[in-house]
Parts: structure tokens; C-alpha cells; sequence
């Protein structure tokens, strides 16, 4: 247990400065309960909301999800630093407590509002879709509600609609002392950051039959269904398929000259003799250059079924499958992905920043 300690401060500090402010964590490095999973991680999250002073009281509640979000973050970071599990195994625990703290959060804000628990579905977007998430990872996501609830009930149901997905983004994100929530990221919303944070299957549907644009429907190929009414989610994700892979792909052409927009512009990547600085996400042959080809080739086949799926990984190999893409290639797609996203994870427990940058001589980077 003492060696666990000391790797633990030696190598994150993302997991040290969590054990320094909440000493109640080291009891996960002497009395670790091995690698959580979604079952696991439901219980502990359900244990500690039951177990608060006041289960109704927005404090105490997210106090509780706060200690659970420690409670299970210690151990999957303590897993990973031991090389107990792959990186994939880390994104898909980590993105499987969002989903858990997604779904408690959306039924206690809809029961603040008195709201009915259906109507409200809660797409989750990017690396939470792909069930892609890293330490400190931003949560991509947005409201879906269906009409005929809120034209069914007494009152302005779509404005208490809108108050409930609000007070969710509150709940996720405010400051708290039993620990950091998470950073929300709502531009992949319909229409970006101008477009509604709640939105009508109606006119979710309307706006992706007409004037979305490419990279919007590229961005649906990761929309997942995360918390809320599963029958309203199962409606959004069938216009969001329909957008994103009934259409076919956009010019490559087009799409490459976004990509090279985005390494330009984004990326600040430098290469001097003195120190060069790599963006393993943006910067060139970074994850985002797998991603995009990855979603380009599943959109270009997405009338097939089998090609449909928001994981990556899941993406190349079904793609390979299926005989569009060539084995060579999805060989080189699936080993760089798994390495960078490795190196990606590694940064973030270890420097205890959202950090993309691998910088040449940096302290603890090899020759």
C-alpha cells in the first residue's frame, strides 16, 4: 500500500493534488476495490446520494456526485498508472461515470421543476458520444424534447424544459468544495453556440433536413443517447442518422481543407531545432486526422448499418470488416489511435491539465 502511495504522488499529479485536498481518497490506494464498472460505479453514485443529510438539497447533491466522481476517477487513475488496463478501458470507465452523474443530474433537475421524468432527452456529443473521455475530459452535449409533452401539460412546459437543462449544466459544473465537477462544451449543439441549448424533436428534424452544414452532420456520426427519456433519445438519434449518414459524405476536398484550418489555426504547434511542440489532437498526423477520416469513410457508407457506431476504435474495425477500409490501413489507424490516446491520457493524470502538447525535452520525457 506505502508503494502505491508513493507512485501514486510520483506519477499524477492530477491524482495528488486530489488526495492532498480530500485525504478521504487515500483509503482507494490502501483499500482499492479494483477496476470500476458501470454497475460499480452506479452503486457508488446511488450510495452517496442516499447517504447525504438531504438527497433534496442541490448542495448536498452534488456533494454527492462529486465524492463519487473522486471516489471512482482514484481508481481508474490507479489502475491506469499500474498498467492494470488499456487506455480504452480507461475513456469507456470514465465516460460510463459521465453517463451515471448525466442520468442523476437530469432526474433531480426535472423533479426541482416538476417536470414528468419523460419528454427530455440528453444526447451526449464528441468523446462523451464516443465514449472517448480522458481525465478532466469537457462534456459535449445538448437537450432534445418532444412536443407533444410540453403541448400536453398545463403551463410553459418548453421554458421549465429549458430552466431543467440549465439547472443540469449547474449541477455538472458548479464550484464545489467535495470536488471538481465537469467543464460542459455545448457548441456541437444544433446551429452551434447561437443554436438552443433545448430543442424540439420538430425542429431538430427541420434544421438538419435543410441548412446544416457538413461538419454538423459529421459531428452527429458521435451522438449517443446519455440520460433522460430513452424513447425521445431513440427518435433524435434516428434524424441524427438519418442526417449523418443518408446523405452521404461531403467532398474530401472540403473536409480536408477544414482539417488543415484547424492545424493551422488551432493546433500551435511550433517546430524550432531548439524545442519542437506537438498537438497530439490537432496538430498534423494527430488524433483528429484518425477521427476525421474514420467519420468520413463512415458517412460515405453509412447506408450501411454496420458502419454506424460513435467509438472510434469500433469505427475501424467495422469499416474494415466490411471491406471499406483497406487492412493496411486500418492496421495504421488503429495502433496510432490507441498510442496517441495513451500518450494523450498519460499527460492529463500526469500534469493534472487538460494539456495536448508533448514538448521535446520537457521534464520526464525521455530522449
Amino acid at each position: 500500500a506505502m508503494r502505491r502511495v508513493v507512485n501514486l504522488f510520483g506519477a499524477s499529479a492530477y491524482l495528488g493534488e486530489a488526495a492532498v485536498a480530500r485525504p478521504e481518497l487515500i483509503d482507494r490506494l490502501v483499500f482499492g476495490r479494483g477496476i470500476p464498472t458501470p454497475e460499480t460505479i452506479e452503486r457508488t453514485v446511488r450510495e452517496e446520494v442516499e447517504g447525504t443529510a438531504d438527497p433534496e438539497d442541490p448542495d448536498d447533491f452534488v456533494g454527492a456526485l462529486r465524492r463519487a466522481k473522486g471516489h471512482v476517477v482514484m481508481e481508474v487513475g490507479l489502475a491506469d498508472l499500474a498498467g492494470e488496463i488499456e487506455s480504452r478501458t480507461v475513456t469507456q470507465t470514465l465516460s460510463a461515470l459521465a453517463d451515471v452523474t448525466l442520468r442523476h443530474a437530469t432526474r433531480f433537475a426535472l423533479r426541482e421543476k416538476r417536470l414528468p421524468d419523460g419528454g427530455l432527452a440528453l444526447l451526449g456529443m464528441g468523446k462523451l458520444g464516443g465514449r472517448e473521455l480522458g481525465y478532466g475530459s469537457d462534456l459535449d452535449i445538448f437537450f432534445v424534447y418532444d412536443e407533444a409533452v410540453a403541448s400536453g401539460e398545463e403551463g410553459d412546459v418548453e421554458e421549465r424544459l429549458i430552466r431543467a437543462a440549465q439547472r443540469v449544466l449547474f449541477l455538472l459544473s458548479v464550484p464545489h468544495g467535495a470536488g471538481p465537477g465537469y467543464e460542459l462544451d455545448t457548441r456541437l449543439r444544433p446551429s452551434g453556440n447561437q443554436g438552443l441549448l433545448v430543442v424540439s424533436l420538430a425542429a431538430f428534424a427541420r434544421y438538419h433536413e435543410g441548412e446544416a452544414r457538413d461538419w454538423e452532420r459529421q459531428a452527429l456520426v458521435k451522438a449517443r443517447f446519455c440520460a433522460g427519456d430513452a424513447a425521445v433519445g431513440e427518435r433524435a438519434l434516428a434524424i441524427a442518422h438519418a442526417a449523418a449518414y443518408e446523405k452521404g459524405a461531403p467532398p474530401a476536398d472540403k473536409l480536408h481543407h477544414v482539417r488543415l484550418r484547424m492545424e493551422r489555426e488551432l493546433a500551435g504547434e511550433r517546430h524550432v531545432p531548439s524545442r519542437a511542440r506537438y498537438d497530439l489532437k490537432l496538430g498534423r498526423g494527430g488524433l483528429v486526422d484518425i477521427e476525421f477520416a474514420v467519420q468520413w469513410l463512415q458517412m460515405k457508407y453509412g447506408r450501411d448499418p454496420r458502419v454506424r457506431t460513435t467509438e472510434t476504435e469500433v469505427g475501424i474495425a467495422s469499416l474494415e470488416a466490411c471491406g471499406y477500409l483497406d487492412p493496411h490501413h486500418a492496421a495504421v489507424f488503429r495502433d496510432a489511435y490507441r498510442v496517441l490516446r495513451q500518450i494523450e491520457l498519460r499527460l492529463r493524470v500526469h500534469h493534472g491539465t487538460g494539456s495536448q502538447w508533448l514538448e521535446e525535452g520537457a521534464p520526464g520525457l525521455g530522449p
